[in-house]
């Protein structure tokens, strides 16, 4: 197990680990108000004062407890998932684990070892009988369909194998769900759509207009559903179908032309392969197809509570998975069950407006394409999307594309955890500014995303009380050249008691985004903006990111390596805003700065005169080393938020007074109205 924390030579005080000498450079810029390491913490005693916390996650308590393990635990939880891009079965439980109700099912044994066993004594009559188990009939029933026999070995024995444990996968699902409905109140079928709806159409802060009933049936699902049953089920599941679709992998049916289909009560079962094959929108069970480029409408979607589970694993060819009905889950969309879409090789499209690309609604749902250049295109909810579930997206190899308007490429709602992997390749994510501004409270011309590591919950402070805590957002790149664009809420944010986190490991990177963005984060949340590697250029439109934490919350921003350019606004590089910590950390590099208004390792307090005067507020900027340059971005200093645009040279711009190599310094909204703030900077050369 890491130790996270060692005796510095004072002994007296402790340096966080994976800081190395740089921790001297955050106790010299704290020391200049009087402050240590062990200081740097949000309390949580006096956040609860506020209250609205209901569904909260332990992992929020580890980052306000410690802010200085945020780096380093985001840094081995990511190293860990895309380590694991290649197993499904080993991150949905890191998935569950966020929410904390994760089961590891193979800790002491190989799951699917009964199952395999089964297969081995019914060998060619594996299939029929797993068949005949789940509609009640007899397995010559099946046997005797002429296509039957048509099916290559490997291919019946990897359906074989995902049928047989679906009964058990679906026991824990039924387990975990039957008080839920039961204490609901209403039939599961209009609990579910009770649910679908409100959480796609009018999840987040309360509406004009929303109707308590549904609040209160959330909040009646949510309690009485068994979590770890429900997680269980779906680390099954998986664990099986990664199984088989290793099997599938090495399959000697990928030339070979058959088509074999049957109904049952829980789906229709397509097994097909050697041709161009159509997949019309409808209730699927099992899709395995072992070649050709195909067309899905359907698959790997809990269209209703008669179908608790679908799958869909298609061996390769450059396929095209397009549903335009938004009523209609598909893709790995797990809604009240599992579902999980498998794409082994191609150049692959993917396009849903809903509820689809991993998303998990009271459930697990799953897309996972092993290689090519793929693109995935939708509106919203989807692109690894958790709400009172797990949704994740992992893609192993290829330049991806990834566009949505909002909720999604990583994105956790209350009691979900959303987790985007791209293991490699030049990828670009796109949060889409094309129609239908939602802003709001920001500007009607405003786009919100919460997209590209962002979590949210519900906030009813001011309305009706409810409160939810939001969940964990996660989008990892692993390596390529990236680029990522959002405006209003993404690239590592989190909103009312959530966590959102983005992280790129290597490659030279370009980042635009918006207003609480880049490791920025308001109202009791944390945002964490992390990069290992490269040349990047980050350029925010508005306020209040790259190391920006509001309102009891942490943001976090940390780049370890590169010429790095950064153009701010207003409220960045390291701000505490209204009793909240923003840290601003660039470890190496000859970067350049420019920004305009506070910031550098500023506080900011909104008014004075009452508790929160004397609860901490604090920003930190640390610039490791490198020849850096400090530059003022032209305009109105005044937090007003409108939008900047990128510079195309930097000819004429004033270098900084007080910041520069070799500098510290000190940002602090006034001490003696309020004594808890504090702001500060360095550059170590």
């Amino acid at each position: 197990m890491l130790v996270l924390l060692v005796l510095s030579t004072s002994a007296a005080q402790a340096i966080p680990f994976g800081f190395g000498e740089q921790s001297r450079l955050f106790e010299r810029a704290l020391a200049q108000h009087g402050l240590e390491l062990a200081d740097v913490r949000l309390n949580t005693d006096d956040m609860g004062i506020w209250g609205g916390d209901k569904y909260r996650l332990n992992i929020l308590d580890v980052f306000f407890s410690d802010p200085f393990k945020s780096g380093v635990y985001t840094r081995a939880l990511t190293d860990g998932l895309l380590l694991n891009c290649n197993d499904a079965s080993k991150v949905i439980v890191s998935a569950h684990q966020r929410t904390d109700h994760g089961v590891r099912i193979g800790l002491l044994g190989n799951p699917t070892e009964g199952y395999e066993k089964k297969l081995e004594e019914l060998q060619d009559g594996a299939l029929a009988a797993a068949l005949g188990e789940i509609s009640n009939r007899p397995a010559q029933y099946y046997s005797a369909i002429d296509a039957y026999g048509e099916i290559p070995p490997t291919v019946a024995k990897a359906a074989a194998l995902i049928l047989s444990a679906l009964p058990d996968a679906l026991e824990y699902r039924n387990l975990a769900l039957e008080n839920a409905f039961g204490k609901a109140g209403i039939t599961p079928q209009e609990a579910r759509a009770t649910a679908v709806e409100y959480l796609i159409s009018r999840q987040g802060e309360p509406e004009d207009g929303e109707d308590m009933r549904d609040v209160l049936l959330m909040e009646r699902l949510a309690d009485n559903t068994d979590w770890s049953l429900l997680n269980t089920g779906a680390t099954l599941l998986t664990t099986v179908v990664e199984k088989a679709a290793a099997m599938l992998a090495g399959s000697e049916g990928a030339g070979k032309r058959f088509s074999f289909s049957a109904d049952t009560p829980l789906g229709r079962v397509a097994i097909c392969g050697g041709g161009q094959d159509v997949y019309p929108a409808g209730d699927y069970l099992l899709i395995i197809d072992t070649g050709g480029s195909d067309i899905h409408h359907g698959g790997a979607g809990c269209t209703s509570l008669e179908v608790p589970a679908s799958v869909t694993i298609d061996l390769g060819g450059d396929d095209i998975y397009e549903n335009y009905d938004e009523y209609q889950p598909a893709f790995g969309a797990g809604i009240f069950g599992y579902a999980l879409c498998y794409d082994l090789a191609g150049d692959d499209e993917y396009y849903s407006p809903y509820a689809s690309q991993g998303c998990g609604i009271f459930g697990t749902g799953i897309l996972r394409d092993f290689a090519g250049n793929d693109s995935y295109d939708g509106i919203g909810h989807l692109q690894a999307c958790g709400m009172f579930g797990a949704g994740m997206l992992i893609d192993n190899a290829g330049d991806d594309e990834y566009r949505l308007c909002y909720y999604g490429q990583g994105y956790g709602f209350t009691m979900g955890c959303g987790m985007l992997l791209d293991k490699e390749g030049d990828d670009t994510y796109t949060g889409k500014m094309e129609s239908n501004p939602n802003g709001g409270p920001f500007g009607a011309e405003r786009f919100i995303h919460f997209a590209q590591g962002a979590a949210y919950g519900r906030r009813a402070d001011y309305s009706d009380g409810h409160s939810w805590a939001g969940g964990v957002g996660i989008l990892a790149d692993g390596a390529g050249d990236d680029e990522y664009q959002c405006e209003v809420y993404g690239q590592g944010t989190g909103y009312w008691y959530a966590v959102g986190m983005c992280v790129d490991k290597s490659g030279n990177d370009v980042h635009h985004a918006g207003w609480y963005s880049l490791g920025g984060a308001p109202h009791f949340a944390v945002g964490i903006m992390q990069d290992d590697g490269g040349d990047d250029r980050y350029i925010l439109r508005q306020m209040q990111s790259i190391g920006n934490g509001r309102d009891f919350s942490l943001g976090w921003f940390e780049d370890s390596a590169g010429d790095d350019y950064y153009q701010g606004g207003i409220m960045t590089f390291g701000v505490g805003d209204l009793n909240g910590i923003g840290v601003f950390w660039d470890k190496a590099g000859d970067d350049t700065y420019i920004v305009k208004g506070p910031s550098f390792g500023q506080s900011r307090m909104e008014a004075a005169g009452s508790l929160r005067d004397f609860m901490l507020t604090l920003g930190i900027f640390v610039d490791g080393e490198g020849a850096d340059r400090y530059l003022l971005l032209p305009g109105d200093i005044t937090p007003t938020g409108e939008p900047t645009t990128e510079l195309e040279s930097l000819d004429g711009l004033a270098p900084l007074q007080f910041a520069g190599d070799g500098k510290q310094w000190t940002r602090t909204t006034d001490q003696n109205a309020t004594p808890g703030s504090f702001g500060c900077g360095i550059d170590g050369e």
